[in-house]
């Protein structure tokens, strides 16, 4: 049996605090229960060349490998799962997506919807989507949005109401988006940030998305969300 290299040996170490200082991420599985024994993990890396726990760590995620018993009883195998961990969330923020209108008719049409153009790093391409942002240690959703309006846009707004909130991807992460609607009041160009990779900031009507989805121009899986949860609150309110 193999030694555990140096770097299977720091997963496994910081997998072993996490486990510690947030059980809750390894609640029972009725199904496929996490192995939290380190003997057990140590044994498999070992054997396999595998590295399971926490294989790394961004200023927003943990990527971590769990390792889960397949069947249980007699013949059950172990397989390793990855899964993303939004850090701002664990430590009590919202992720956010902002469905922001136009409330004043001196900034736009009233109604109409706020969209970014911003180059996107997964796929290379630059998306034309509803403004997003991370979690952020102890903020609200509320100022959250608002927050992240002003700084990926300029436009300002003084309440958000959430719309409801979806997993983002329940095979890969537990992060958790919710989606709030901001009426914008005001627009300060000085309180985007330049660090976003942001092509372009316009203006849009609902009919006029809609109609660059059904185009395929929107491909972003958040703001068909978005909308369709702010289309629902309207007709609900109508």
């Amino acid at each position: 049996m193999a030694p555990l290299s140096d770097y299977q040996r720091q997963a496994l170490a910081s997998y072993c605090q996490l486990m510690a200082d947030h059980p809750q991420l390894f609640q029972p599985r009725q199904q496929r229960p996490i192995i939290q024994d380190p003997q057990i993990l140590a044994t498999y890396m070992a054997e396999t060349g595998v590295a399971l726990g926490v294989t790394a760590k961004t200023p927003y995620v943990y990527f971590v490998v769990d390792l889960v018993e397949n069947g249980r009883g007699q013949g059950f195998t172990y397989t390793p799962y990855l899964r993303v961990i939004p850090l701002g969330q664990l430590h009590g923020g919202v992720n956010v997506v902002i469905v922001a209108t136009i409330a004043d008719d001196t900034l736009g049409n009233l109604g109409d919807l706020v969209l970014i153009e911003q180059e996107r790093h997964a796929t290379g391409t630059d998306e034309v989507a509803l403004p997003r942002g991370f979690a952020e240690a102890e903020v609200s959703g509320q100022d959250n949005a608002l927050k992240e309006l002003a700084e990926e846009t300029g436009y300002l707004g003084s309440a958000a109401t959430c719309l409801g909130h979806t997993y983002t991807d329940t095979g890969l992460t537990d992060s958790q988006v919710h989606f709030y609607h901001v009426p914008v009041t005001d627009y300060d160009p000085a309180c985007r940030q330049r660090d976003e990779a942001i092509q372009q900031v316009f203006l849009a009507s609902p009919e006029e998305v809609w109609q660059r989805i059904s185009q395929g121009q929107i491909r972003d899986g958040f703001t068909l969300q978005g909308l369709a949860l702010y289309t629902h609150r309207l007709t609900s309110v109508g």
